[in-house]
């Protein structure tokens, strides 16, 4: 008995050395987990591909037939970006002309075909060829099959497209102190400043309607020849847009008012002014105005005085414009996709929008999202009750995204829907107060300190509340001062 016990515990030590030695192998064989790709993808400027296409052709002859089909081919893919009274010199077409129906068929006339169009049109194929005889008339009918080059514009022209229209303005020149600034110049600034905005959004495809040299020399060299042809189907592939903001500036000026005293060769200098403008948002297609609105803004201003001092206008201009752009691009976004909360955990969030259109540090108010309304007389959407939730800080911007967190919340964020939480105005003049960790234990210390130690702080502060004291006081102004009508 004692025998088969120690044989048996030899056993069992024996299996578990095996089973120890097998769970590392079988740990050494598990597979690496593969590296994950977060590289960002290429640009998307759109591409030139091809498109497998059928088309018919009728022709006096079995060349003109194909042709015809030839042309149509083309015209299906491409519509009309290729201009129908052209398409044939530019593509070569007319090789078919004075070809019989056995060369047609050979493939020695499609690699003809893909030469003399330069690569437009591929894999040619002349799936059918009726003569008048068959047909009961007195054309051809020519049945192809080919692959024809087409341009496929980017992802991102699927987004609403605007354009930035012109900025006018009352008057050819703008007063901002000192000097003058032709308005003109202003205006293309903003603008530029505005599609620049738009773009960082990323909530737009923002359209340039200034065809610059370097883009008109691209398009002639590919008109000239001197591209591959298959490059022709970029021609013509300027996009329409959806949208189009224009703007008139009724102020814009910073100006400079003078008063010569009459007691002196001295003259009281202030400066004061701000700007305003009315916007609208056209829909190209109806010409309904989407939206119309009046912004403004105020520069601070500059006290009189007879110092002679002047101001750095090109400042002023660059703040006035600066809160101008701002302004316009929030009101854009604001009517078209407004800022949504799409992530949350617990008061941090996370925003559906960056860019220009928030501002890091700033406070802004959020609502609630409730059931939507409509008018009982035509049943439209009047949109959805809004019920102010709590307000919103502006911790950190990215190009897409914004990051925050809430403060004073009022309203029970779990029963929210996704997009429920949307962004407001500004709270402007609202301090944002930074958290300052080191401050905490200095107070738990200066609260746990014994009352002994109190007298020491107060007599370190002593010396400063003396040095406020031992300020003087201003001057006060005689009392038989004579009164004049120098006073501003």
């Amino acid at each position: 008995m004692r025998q088969l016990l120690c044989v048996t515990a030899v056993a069992a030590a024996t299996l578990l050395v095996a089973c120890g030695k097998q769970e590392p192998e079988k740990a050494a064989a598990a597979p690496a987990p593969a590296a994950t790709n977060v590289a960002p993808p290429v640009p998307d400027a759109g591409k030139v591909g091809n498109v497998a296409t059928t088309a018919h052709g009728f022709g006096a002859s079995a060349g003109e037939a194909v042709a015809e089909a030839m042309k149509l081919a083309l015209l299906q893919v491409n519509g009309a970006t290729v201009q129908s009274a052209t398409v044939s010199a530019k593509y070569g077409l007319d090789v078919s002309l004075g070809q019989d129906s056995a060369s047609l068929r050979g493939s020695a006339f499609a690699e003809v075909v893909a030469q003399r169009s330069g690569g437009v049109i591929q894999n040619f194929k002349l799936v059918e060829l009726q003569e008048p005889s068959i047909i009961g008339g007195q054309r051809y009918k020519a049945t192809i099959e080919a692959q024809i080059a087409k341009f496929t514009p980017s992802a991102d022209m699927q987004k609403l497209k605007v354009v930035v229209g012109q900025i006018r303005f009352d008057g050819p020149n703008l007063p901002m102190g000192d000097r003058s600034v032709p308005s003109a110049e202003v205006g293309a600034a903003i603008r530029q400043r505005i599609s620049d905005a738009l773009v960082q959004t990323g909530r737009f495809a923002v359209l340039d309607r200034e065809l610059s040299p370097d883009i008109e020399g691209e398009l002639d060299m590919i008109k000239s020849g001197q591209a591959p042809s298959a490059e022709l189907a970029k021609l013509s592939q300027a996009a329409s847009a959806d949208i189009v903001w224009t703007a008139r500036v009724s102020s814009l000026v910073y100006n400079r008012h003078a008063r010569q005293l009459k007691t002196s060769d001295r003259e009281l200098v202030s400066y004061s002014g701000g700007w305003a403008l009315t916007e609208k948002l056209v829909n190209v297609a109806t010409r309904q105005v989407m939206a119309s609105d009046s912004l403004r803004g105020q520069a601070p201003s500059v006290a009189a005085t007879t110092l002679g001092s002047g101001v750095d206008s090109h400042k002023v201009l660059e703040d006035m414009t600066t809160d101008m752009v701002n302004q316009v691009v929030t009101s854009i976004v604001r009517r078209t996709f407004p800022v949504t909360v799409v992530s949350r955990d617990g008061t941090n969030v996370v925003l559906s929008q960056g860019g220009r259109a928030l501002k890091e540090g700033g406070r802004y108010q959020m609502v609630a999202m409730g059931a939507e309304m409509k008018d009982p007389q035509t049943g439209q959407s009047l949109g959805r009750v809004e019920q102010p939730c709590c307000e919103l800080v502006v911790e950190r911007v990215t190009p897409n995204l914004s990051y925050g967190r809430l403060e004073n919340v009022r309203s029970n964020l779990e029963q929210l829907p996704v997009g429920g939480l949307q962004l407001r105005d500004e709270l402007k003049g609202v301090t944002v107060a930074k958290a300052q960790p080191a401050a905490e234990p200095l107070a738990s210390a200066q609260q746990a300190a014994p009352a002994a130690a109190a007298p020491a702080v107060v007599a370190g502060a002593a010396p400063v509340a003396r040095a406020v004291q031992a300020r003087p006081a201003p001057a006060a102004a005689p009392a038989a001062a004579p009164q004049n009508d120098d006073k501003w």
